[in-house]
């Protein structure tokens, strides 16, 4: 893992320290019901910003990412160096990735949703881990490439700890703490993200970035079945990182 992408991870769990040792998370069962109304207004305006933040901020940014990626990878000649098994990684972790940001638009936040969330980051995670060591002996990685990553690897964190702290109760009860019961059952979000929006998500992360990606998946899959597959492995990539 870069630095770039440890930082804003070293960042939120500082955040979360901090919160978690603040009197004011439960000062809210205490308080009359003229401050829960006015909480509750607070939380829903935060939640429609962050909504925003995700549609038009957080999507944009992650697919226009994953094109470049795409690009970076037919430049390095993937077909030929790192083959069919790297493309079934990014596949995989498209998936990953898409899962904080679909729960973020779609579901009701709730312990279940963040629960969700916090899995697709972490098997993100692991699955990075996983295709970086498989790929550095077998294709060059430039620097646009890791940089591109970089934006790539922290999206799903930052939406999974921008919700964990608009929704610190049921975020910590999804662990066994504070002083609300856990919530696990699954709602979509009233009133729905509305249907021109959803095809406009649907739309522009197919075009840009899925089809991009299937189509690199076509072509590794070509090559291994005409036998070129590795035939541009650079010597120096296995001579440095070849175990």
């Amino acid at each position: 893992m870069s630095n770039k992408s440890l930082f804003p991870i070293l960042l939120g769990a500082g955040a979360g320290l901090v919160l978690l040792r603040s009197k004011r998370w439960w000062s809210g069962a205490r308080g009359g019901h003229r401050s829960r109304r006015a909480a509750e207004q607070s939380r829903q305006a935060a939640d429609q910003t962050t909504r925003r933040y995700l549609m038009y901020t957080i999507m944009p940014v992650w697919t226009a990412a994953g094109f470049l990626d795409w690009l970076w990878h037919r430049q390095t000649k993937i077909e030929t160096t790192s083959g069919t098994k790297e493309s079934i990684m990014h596949l995989v972790m498209m998936a990953e990735a898409g899962a904080p940001i679909l729960t973020g638009l779609f579901l009701e936040m709730n312990a279940g949703a963040l629960a969700l969330m916090t899995a697709g980051w972490l098997m993100h995670e692991l699955t990075v881990a996983w295709d970086v060591s498989y790929t550095v002996s077998r294709r060059i990685i430039y620097p646009r490439e890791q940089h591109t990553h970089s934006y790539m690897q922290t999206i799903p964190f930052d939406i999974v700890a921008t919700l964990a702290c608009l929704y610190p109760e049921q975020f910590l009860a999804m662990v066994g703490l504070g002083p609300e019961k856990a919530d696990f059952k699954l709602r979509f979000r009233k009133p729905p993200v509305p249907l021109k929006d959803f095809a406009a998500i649907v739309a522009g992360m197919g075009l840009v970035s899925g089809l991009p990606h299937l189509e690199e998946l076509w072509r590794c899959y070509r090559a291994q079945q005409s036998g070129v597959a590795g035939r541009d492995i650079p010597e120096c990539a296995q001579q440095l990182y070849a175990s």
